[in-house]
């Protein structure tokens, strides 16, 4: 190992800054034993933590001592360390993550192309839950969350469907999600999600040409009964009952 890769390699971690998980992948270009060691020296240097055979983390300092990986992030980089991409955490974390439960998932979702199955990784279990992602090019984790979290409305933890969809509206009102991206991963979604997706555009004042393609794609015969009219008083039009 030269001191230049040892070098190239702490760098590139300190400059991604503290709270970012690694493996090998991530330092394309650098033959694969002077990156183990050089990932070995910081282990011992104590800049980095081995969290599990080829996936390392660079930890936050903090009053308490230095910060741990999420359970979602590091369930993610394993998978995608292993091939299946993309990946995405879902499920409780998905109404977690965006405010409209306070409930901590009991065990963790992760979305994937891969084959449904139970995954262990360090103290973390995660069910890994078959879902086409390929509409989802682009999208970002919290653009999926969002997205799951319209899906399973009828699940919030001590939630009611209307209450969680009026959180969710708060935030796309107040510009936290681009609304012309989401209405474009929405065409990929199930018939209830585009409804939903639509309808809260329409109802919050967006007029783009994506709501007419998202209308047209709806069977007019088919009703959503998901209980949300009273925060989308268009919801009649989106066939939502």
């Amino acid at each position: 190992m030269t001191m230049n890769t040892a070098q190239t390699v702490r760098n590139k971690i300190t400059d991604q800054g503290p709270d970012s998980l690694w493996s090998y992948a991530d330092f394309g270009g650098v033959p694969f034993q002077a990156l183990a060691k050089a990932l070995s020296r910081l282990v011992k240097d104590g800049l980095i933590q081995r969290v599990r055979k080829g996936i390392y983390y660079y930890p936050k300092k903090t009053a308490l001592g230095a910060s741990q990986p999420s359970a979602s992030a590091l369930l993610a980089k394993a998978m995608v360390r292993g091939g299946d991409t993309p990946v995405f955490s879902g499920g409780t974390a998905s109404f977690q993550n965006l405010g409209l439960t306070t409930q901590v998932p009991a065990q963790y979702t992760v979305l994937s192309g891969a084959a449904p199955r139970t995954i262990r990784i360090g103290g973390v279990t995660a069910r890994v839950r078959h879902r086409e992602l390929g509409h989802l090019a682009g999208a970002s984790q919290r653009d999926v969350w969002l997205l799951d979290a319209i899906r399973n409305l009828k699940h919030v933890p001590d939630s009611t469907p209307a209450d969680a969809l009026a959180k969710v509206m708060k935030q796309l009102k107040a510009g936290a999600q681009p609304v012309k991206k989401l209405l474009r991963f929405a065409q990929g979604e199930p018939p209830r999600v585009r409804a939903l997706m639509g309808a809260m555009a329409e109802q919050i004042g967006y007029q783009g040409p994506e709501l007419r393609k998202l209308r047209k794609s709806l069977n007019p015969l088919t009703k959503f009964y998901i209980g949300v009219g009273s925060v989308l008083p268009n919801a009649p039009a989106w066939n939502i009952v």
